[in-house]
């Protein structure tokens, strides 16, 4: 390979994430599309010959990795038939040749240099509509994929730079949204033909195999740089589970569970356990569960590090085809973006903060779950022109980010896997479509509850305003089970909560001058199911959603009073939650330190009354502090083994054995003790553990009722 100069080749490592840059500017500004604009729901890169990933844009982390995939899909399948030559491009958005679902459509162009191809260049992005049972394609009554509309796999859309015509008009016979489908992709060309010329010119001015060498160290480095960070984190077995609610869908609770194993420099993520593939659009094919992956692994431990193929060579991915996470054609997966693979993410999520809080070094990057996905808000109607179009709003993406162990949640940070999130314009949206905004704001409580503590999600209420026949499509999870799990002792954030007012006085109120609150408004509010479908919204109706919102660190108890008194005055929480979920007494308004301190106390003291499964071990004398599990437990050295011990001095078990079973332990049903949720599947309960000699909770634990306690980390060379 080309001897390349530190100098050459950091200049040429910019100018590659520059491009990147400028294909998705180049997408941005064509399509029209909401998800482009508004949630960033697009990705963009560059990739070797072979398909593997040199740079990427830093958008949708998930599509890191189907991105690639796609390109190599259309490697495998188009090489000899209809052949690769310059000037073509290929559209792929089959969820089992590299897209999450179908709504995600990839365009991927080869690059050829001199008669040579040089790299690969691709864009994709979430199209508004691609057919099937549902406008916006999220087919929420679908048993297989060939009721979820347009899937194509490999094809060649641009043939010697002209657009075929007949490929063309047939993804668009395929969308109820054709105009906006249009913009997108003509985005997609776009920033593919930005990309073409830009590598063109780079080649031109270094040449073809110094382009190639840079391309290909930078993959060397990425790895090479993670290989080392995980050589130096104790070998360990971490698992965790995340559970998809169906309610009002199939009825059920399924498990996406992971079993993650660290040894050397190596991870291996362990599928095998999750439910079978489900009747219903909930599921992911293989390529959904690996961006899931992706989404947690980038940001958690390779945060300083290129993204691009190198990451992915210490992955193993263990996970039978069948599964919900790992679904076999033709299974329906229109949701699985949005529900199997997005528990993908929570679970790995998980794991890898936990492997990082072994660590001094890595313990700041480590966090609580985060959001665990959001209500999908899809609008259909009749507007003021007389045309029906189909409205996506983000306003579901506005989420309070999860704790980390020295600071609290962003507000409103957005969903993890969105690196470059916006939201819904409140103007756009009300010029677009039949809505009304009524109120749009941050909701206290929403963020779980910890010594440091998720931050607040944004919520909104919306009446009907100059719309015919409108229908509304909203399905979520994380309706009756927390999917914003905390970690070492935190409290889940808030899960997704949804209100419909059929039927009321909001448009005499209005016109009498007055700007009502939901609570007091009249008409008949029906229950209202996690996975609802389609209804239909009257010119009289109101809508109120609440997204879910990240999890606490650490036990709430410790939570300052100071900083409680900070959040009462900025309205993050309210008097009710100061006092439930995190033991404080208010006077006269005011967080009282004393007061609180006693109570306090006395929930400690509580705590001392749970039940343990096994009694503590005897102390061994001499211990030596190894490495932190977390900041309030660390792994001991004693007496010839090794120990998990407490903060307070307090041995609480061998590390070669599960701690919570030497733990106190606090069984309920009711969520409401430790969230801003109030529902909770009857398949599910809460555990909680405290250490048996000082009170302090350690872990808060969501399982099937009956279920073992969850071994969450077990180090192996204990």
């Amino acid at each position: 390979m080309t001897t390349i100069d530190p100098v050459t080749f950091e200049v040429i490592r910019h100018r590659l994430l520059a491009i990147t840059d400028e294909q998705g500017a180049t997408l941005a500004a064509i399509s029209g599309s909401t998800h482009v604009v508004e949630a960033s729901d697009y990705n963009v890169g560059l990739y070797l010959p072979d398909g593997s990933v040199a740079a990427m844009g830093r958008t949708i982390l998930s599509h890191a990795s189907s991105m690639a995939a796609i390109t190599r899909s259309v490697i495998e399948d188009c090489t000899e038939d209809p052949g690769i030559h310059p000037g073509d491009m290929f559209l792929v958005n089959d969820p089992w040749k590299g897209t999450v679902h179908a709504q995600d459509v990839g365009l991927i162009a080869p690059i050829f240099f001199e008669g040579e191809l040089l790299a690969w260049t691709g864009a994709m992005c979430h199209m508004v509509d691609v057919g099937g049972m549902t406008p916006g394609s999220f087919c929420i009554d679908a048993t297989d994929s060939f009721q979820e509309g347009l899937q194509l796999p490999p094809v060649k859309l641009v043939e010697s730079g002209k657009v075929r015509g007949d490929v063309w008009n047939v993804v668009l016979a395929h969308t109820r949204m054709p105009s906006t489908v249009n913009l997108d992709l003509r985005a997609l060309v776009g920033a593919n033909n930005t990309a073409i010329k830009a590598m063109k010119g780079l080649a031109e001015k270094y040449g073809a195999q110094t382009v190639h060498t840079v391309m290909a160290n930078l993959i060397e480095l990425s790895e090479r740089r993670l290989r080392n960070r995980l050589a130096k984190l104790p070998d360990a077995r971490l698992h965790s589970r995340a559970f998809l609610d169906n309610d009002g869908g199939l009825g059920e609770v399924y498990e996406v569970d992971l079993v993650l194993t660290k040894r050397g420099d190596t991870l291996h993520f362990d599928f095998s356990a999750s439910s079978p593939q489900a009747k219903g659009y909930i599921n992911c094919a293989r390529s959904g569960m690996m961006a899931g992956i992706a989404a947690a692994l980038l940001p958690t431990l390779a945060f300083d590090a290129p993204w691009n193929e190198g990451l992915f060579q210490v992955v193993e991915v263990e996970c039978p085809e069948g599964l919900i996470c790992n679904a076999a054609r033709p299974a329906a997966v229109s949701g699985g973006a949005l529900e199997a693979g997005w528990m993908v993410e929570m679970t790995a999520v998980e794991c890898l903060s936990k492997l990082a809080a072994c660590s001094e070094e890595l313990l700041p990057e480590a966090q609580a779950t985060p959001a665990g996905g959001p209500d999908k808000f899809v609008l259909t109607g009749t507007g003021e022109d007389g045309a029906r179009q189909t409205y996506v709003i983000m306003d579901c993406l506005a989420t309070g980010g999860a704790a980390y162990n020295h600071r609290d949640g962003a507000w409103t940070q957005g969903q993890h896997n969105i690196e470059r999130q916006r939201i819904s314009n409140v103007e756009a949206v009300e010029m677009d479509s039949p809505l009304l905004y009524l109120w749009r704001g941050l909701v206290p409580d929403s963020g779980g509850a910890g010594r440091h503590r998720g931050g607040m999600s944004m919520g909104a209420v919306y009446a009907i305003h100059r719309g015919r026949d409108v229908t509304a499509l909203n399905s979520a999870h994380g309706w009756e089970a927390p999917n914003s799990t905390g970690i070492f002792g935190g409290y889940p954030g808030a899960q997704n909560t949804r209100t419909v007012l059929h039927g009321s006085d909001v448009k005499a109120r209005l016109a009498a001058g007055e700007l009502p609150d939901l609570e007091t408004l009249s008409g008949e509010r029906p229950v209202m199911r996690g996975r609802q479908g389609q209804y239909g919204l009257g010119e009289h109706d109101i809508l109120a959603t609440v997204p879910q919102a990240g999890g606490g660190w650490g036990d709430p108890l410790d939570r300052l009073v100071t900083d409680l008194q900070t959040d009462l005055n900025l309205g993050a929480i309210t008097a009710d939650a100061v006092a439930r979920l995190y033991g404080a007494v208010l006077v006269d308004g005011r967080v009282a330190a004393e007061e609180t301190e006693r109570r306090r106390a006395e929930l400690r003291a509580d705590r001392l009354t749970w039940p343990t499964r096994r009694a503590l071990p005897a102390a061994p004398d001499d211990a030596v502090r190894l490495h932190p599990l977390g900041d309030r437990l660390s792994v001991l050295r004693a007496g010839g083994g090794h120990w998990i011990g407490c903060v307070c001095g307090t041995i609480l078990a061998p590390a070669n054995e599960p701690w919570r079973q030497y733990a106190g332990r606090q069984v309920s049903h009711d969520v409401h003790e430790v969230s801003h949720a109030t529902r909770l599947s009857d398949e599910l309960e809460l555990r909680r553990y405290a250490c048996p000699s000082c009170g302090m909770l350690h872990a808060t634990d969501v399982v099937r009722r009956g279920a073992d306690d969850l071994d969450d980390l077990r180090l192996l060379d204990a």
